[in-house]
């Protein structure tokens, strides 16, 4: 037999953690440095409402297609809670959807209703796209008088947002509006127009579907000529005088853009086109709806893609498109398809657009202020265009007060919050610098400003809201937008929120935290296995390895198209999982063969078995509600080798257990010292707390809540912080008990909860929205269900949850 040896059995030992270490990193460093890639999130919830950005979806109640009015009329009649209204869904900020509401989307209400071809006045439905109607009139050879570039949008969308185009002695599109056919929230039909119920023709009109559904719209037309293109470039500080003298005042301009060239922002091309009886070079009438634009979209990712691609197109490609001689239709012109910047994904990249409206004798100072900006955050920028716009007509939410130029910016952006955050810093300074300069932006984007800045750019925004109230009183009509700006919609403590900078959080992770709370749910079974008895090498360790990855697989795929793509989280996520499968694949081999054997070799547990279960104990308690890398994984070592007697019965299990327990645990505290760095370093530290708004029928003290804290009060509403992680799950059922009701947490509308169930239990009805269950790994007996409910109706979901005797295990806190 060969004689056994202490100090080759530990080196061994040493060498198997050395390779899990080592592993370890290399996979932690593949996930890193490959983590845009994991976690690509894709819709197919027909309920999901998203936009062309691909940024903003919403979850809506119902999805309703008129086709008839009388549809419109009954489906509002039928119903008592929010209505939102969707078209070609181009707006880039949630302006066509609000969480759990009726949604129109109007794309099947398309039809023609009038045409007057001696007036040049076309009625149409307002799903009807602008290409429908250009296919209608071209035979009559009319055009549209104004319209935005891209004809793909519906009427009624661009009705809502007021838009405007390249046509030069024009402006918003209610300068071209005759009437409009109108659905109130009470279901009511009504006409506006400039002469009858004007307010409601001035406050639908630029209005983003905060008053009515807009049914029908009589839209002047024009007559359709032919177009000469001509093109110049110039120094930006030139354009103005050159507008001025070439531009604006000359009858024979149609069209008219000028596209500023980043990263510099100092030269600019003017793009012209003249009416002209010179012979087309384009015979067709309207661009070809099957059109391939595979070159165009790669040409926008090759600018976007480098500062080498912005040179590129300024130098190369643009000279060698403007080159040659274009005379079109003006209808071809018009006709513009946005499948021509559309790219082959938008997983990890999206493009989106930004506009801001100054007057003309600001256009020198502001371009300077934008030059500062986008240069100073490092934006990609990849086109800045220049229209022109004369003043609105008279619509409340009015973005032409006056004669205006505005800056339409194209550019390229991450789709993970992160990079969400990021643009939101460079669109807040340039809102202010185009407030400064006395103009404002525009509405239909990501809704990054503060109302502030959007009180100071829309002064007439109280008149819209003071119709609202008047004509929608319940305050049915609702999207993100008003959501954000209307005053009945704001919430309580919106400045002492702003003030804390960790309230918000993203809705998302109480999705994505489900997986990381199950690494602290499995060390608490891996305790409660141990306490009931059982050996560490019968515990489900690989079974833990694949129930981990099937809750990251489950809460990807919910949250796939219902959130922004979290990639920091995801990596977090990927990061953990796989460190905690090669931890437990060595583990779970361990156990089952060296730790097997020594347990075989003794007749009962051992000291070290029981200061093992202790110590797992002690850690399960503290990851509850601490990070895992400061539990004192060096005390437990020493504890191991103090408390114990070294020599004693089994002692082939006692040394094993010795030196796996302090090979483990000093792995362990080294690499709890790197991870806690790193976290450090990466993420602002915790606060430890999350903030919530609470509404109590009575008067509510601070030892109520303790160890939470009472931050302000406003009437029978109050601004709480509570503890984080398990202090949550402790104090919120507390507190509904109490008669608590919750107005928002981090912000938010929703939360995951789950619960434990044996597996045989009856459930008529769950409490909240089922998401998903799985086995319990150490007690195949149990299962646990996941499920989502509103923040409102928490206090409700706790109460079932006791009614049935049902065991609450966490509430997902962000």
């Amino acid at each position: 037999m060969r004689k056994f040896s202490l100090k080759k059995w530990g080196r061994n030992l040493a060498i198997f953690f050395g390779l899990f270490i080592l592993i370890n990193v290399i996979v932690t460093t593949i996930v890193i440095k490959n983590a845009r890639n994991t976690g690509v999130y894709t819709a197919t919830d027909p309920l999901i409402v998203n936009d062309i950005t691909g940024l903003n979806p919403i979850a809506v109640g119902k999805v309703v297609t008129p086709h008839h009015l009388d549809d419109i009329v009954s489906a509002i009649m039928a119903t008592h809670g929010p209505i939102s209204i969707g078209g070609g869904r181009f707006s880039q900020g949630g302006q066509t959807a609000y969480p759990d509401s009726l949604h129109f989307d109007m794309r099947t209400f398309n039809q023609v209703v009038n045409f007057d071809q001696t007036n040049k006045l076309i009625t149409v439905q307002s799903g009807i796209t602008w290409r429908d109607i250009q296919e209608y009139i071209d035979p009559y050879n009319l055009s549209v008088k104004i319209m935005q570039t891209y004809a793909n949008f519906t009427v009624g969308g661009s009705l809502s947002v007021n838009v405007h185009g390249r046509y030069i002695g024009e402006g918003p599109l209610v300068r071209s509006v005759h009437g409009l056919k109108l659905v109130l929230a009470n279901g009511d039909v009504v006409t506006a127009t400039p002469e009858q119920n004007a307010d409601l023709f001035y406050g639908v009109i630029g209005g983003y579907g905060g008053l009515a559904v807009i049914a029908e719209a009589t839209l002047e037309l024009t007559d359709n000529v032919k177009v000469e293109r001509q093109t110049s470039t110039m120094a930006l500080a030139d354009y103005q005088g050159f507008f001025r003298q070439s531009i604006r005042d000359n009858p024979g301009v149609i069209f008219h853009n000028a596209d500023i060239y980043p990263p510099d922002y100092t030269q600019v091309r003017n793009v012209s086109w003249l009416q002209t009886d010179k012979p087309l070079t384009e015979p067709t009438r309207l661009i070809p709806k099957d059109k391939d634009y595979g070159w165009q979209a790669d040409i926008v990712d090759l600018v976007a893609g480098s500062g080498t691609g912005k040179w590129a197109r300024q130098h190369l490609i643009d000279p060698y498109i403007y080159s040659s001689d274009a005379v079109y239709w003006r209808n071809y012109e018009a006709s513009y398809d946005v499948r021509e910047l559309e790219p082959d994904d938008r997983a990890d990249y999206t493009y989106a657009l930004r506009e801001y409206f100054v007057p003309v004798s600001h256009f020198d100072a502001f371009a300077e202020r934008m030059k500062t900006i986008f240069q100073a955050h490092n934006a990609n920028i990849i086109n800045v265009s220049i229209r022109h716009a004369l003043p609105d007509s008279g619509t409340l939410l009015a973005w032409a007060k006056e004669e205006v130029f505005a800056f339409v910016v194209y550019y390229r952006q991450g789709t993970d919050v992160a990079d969400i955050r990021k643009v939101k810093a460079w669109s807040k300074a340039m809102i202010d610098a185009t407030i400064a300069e006395g103009g404002t932006y525009y509405l239909p984007y990501q809704i990054f400003a503060s109302s502030e800045q959007f009180k100071q750019g829309y002064p007439r925004a109280a008149e819209y809201f003071a119709l609202k109230d008047k004509i929608d009183p319940n305050n049915r009509f609702r999207n993100r937008l008003w959501q954000t700006h209307y005053p009945k919609n704001a919430p309580a403590f919106q400045p002492e929120k702003n003030s804390i900078a960790q309230y918000f959080r993203d809705e998302g992770q109480t999705l994505l935290t489900v997986p990381e709370w199950y690494l602290v749910f499995n060390p608490k079974e891996y305790a409660d296995f141990l306490a009931a008895g059982h050996s560490p090498s019968e515990f489900p360790f690989f079974a833990s390895i694949d129930e981990y990855w099937h809750l990251y697989d489950k809460v990807t795929e919910l949250a796939a198209g219902r959130y922004p793509k979290n990639d920091e989280y995801l990596t977090m996520l990927n990061v953990i999982g796989i460190s905690t499968t090669v931890e437990y694949l060595y583990k779970g081999a361990y156990e089952a063969s060296i730790g097997r054997f020594t347990q075989w070799t003794a007749n009962a547990a051992t000291p070290e078995d029981d200061l093992i279960a202790e110590a797992q104990r002690a850690y399960s308690e503290l990851i509850y509600t601490k990070a895992w890398y400061e539990f004192d994984f060096a005390g437990w070592i020493g504890k191991i080798w103090s408390q114990p007697d070294f020599f004693g019965p089994n002692f082939i299990r006692k040394l094993e257990r010795k030196l796996f327990f302090s090979l483990e645990y000093g792995f362990k505290e080294l690499y709890a010292t790197v991870i806690k760095f790193a976290a450090k370093s990466t993420y602002d530290e915790s606060d430890g707390n999350i903030y919530l708004v609470a509404t109590s029928s009575q008067p509510v003290t601070d030892d109520q809540i303790s160890p939470g804290k009472i931050l302000a009060t406003e009437g029978n509403q109050y601004l709480l912080a509570v503890p984080r992680w398990g202090g949550f799950t402790q104090l919120i059922p507390k507190l509904a008990r109490q008669g608590m009701t919750f107005n928002d947490i981090s912000g938010n509308q929703q939360i995951a909860l789950s619960f434990l169930v044996n597996q045989g239990k009856a459930l008529n009805t769950l409490p909240g929205k089922y998401l998903f269950d799985s086995v319990v790994v150490s007690d195949p007996q149990q299962k646990r269900i996941v499920a989502m409910t509103q923040v409102s109706e928490l206090p409700k979901v706790l109460a079932r949850l006791e009614d049935m005797g049902i065991a609450l295990e966490h509430i997902y806190d962000y």
